[in-house]
């Protein structure tokens, strides 16, 4: 997500909510939605096929634990 994308939530949800929030809170607002587009961007990179399955990790079972 681009800069701009996140520019675009983040009016969004000022627009909505920004009557009720101090100018601290709409800027920990921001760094958060600025943090939920980098991590989108990421999870995009991630290229799955039809096929791919979820990772799973195995542990066995072991009685007494």
């Amino acid at each position: 997500m681009s800069n701009e994308e996140s520019e675009i939530l983040f009016e969004l949800v000022k627009g909505r909510y920004g009557d009720r929030l101090t100018p601290e809170e709409l800027e920990e607002v921001r760094k958060g939605v600025e943090r939920v587009a980098e991590t989108a961007l990421a999870l995009r990179g991630v290229k799955l096929e039809n096929w791919d399955e979820p990772f799973s990790i195995f542990k066995p079972y072991r009685k007494g634990e």
